[in-house]
């Protein structure tokens, strides 16, 4: 039998679960043996002999580390148990794959407008050292940097996903004003590209 199963036994058959090993003594009250296995709760320990195996078992077919936990947790159980799983996963490269989110699509070179003022980008820089937040506002066309309060309303905005940008206010605002209100990817920032361009250059000058 393995030697750390046959401690967990001796301190379960002798009421002296407090001299069992470290990792299991805070489960003692969920131990028991089973025509010869040792269970915690309705779940078998492992010996530490053929953890490896199991896992093995477990990680045919790639699931990832999400799917084989889930696998495992129902069956069995050792201490670390989810320490070895994630360790197995992460150098198993058909795991990796499966469990890597889906990259966004490639990006798409924007069509520059005709004229200013037709297509604008806005971004919210900060917090700035003093606690304040700058509304950067830049036209595709020309890259000037200007409030649409002096040259009217522009066709078109595109934002990132703040919420002061996908909130229902400022999509009324838009609405109300006929402006096309574009939102880009959720942490992509490249595709709002020139906004992002003017942050650096707005902070550089300062």
């Amino acid at each position: 039998m393995d030697q750390e199963i046959l401690k967990v036994k001796e301190g379960i058959y002798n009421n002296a679960c407090d001299d069992i090993i470290k990792n299991y003594s805070l489960f003692k009250e969920e131990l028991c043996f089973y025509e010869g296995l040792l269970l915690r709760g309705t779940r078998i320990i492992i010996p530490a002999q053929l953890r490896k195996q199991v896992l093995a078992a477990a990680y045919e077919g790639h699931l990832g580390i999400v799917l084989r936990k889930a696998r495992l947790r129902t069956k069995v159980w050792w201490p670390r148990y989810d320490k070895d799983a994630e360790t197995l996963v992460q150098t198993c490269k058909g795991c990796t794959l499966i469990s890597a989110p889906n990259p966004p699509n490639p990006l798409k070179r924007r069509e520059l407008p005709n004229e200013p003022w037709i297509d604008i980008a806005i971004d919210l820089m900060g917090p700035l050292p003093n606690g304040d937040f700058i509304l950067v506002v830049v036209d595709y066309f020309s890259r000037y940097k200007e409030i649409f309060s002096r040259l009217g309303n522009p066709a078109t905005i595109t934002a990132d996903n703040g919420r002061q940008f996908c909130s229902q206010e400022f999509k009324q605002f838009c609405k109300d004003r006929n402006i096309t209100l574009f939102n880009t990817v959720p942490y992509w920032p490249q595709q709002n590209g020139e906004v992002e361009r003017q942050n650096r250059d707005i902070l550089n000058d300062d």
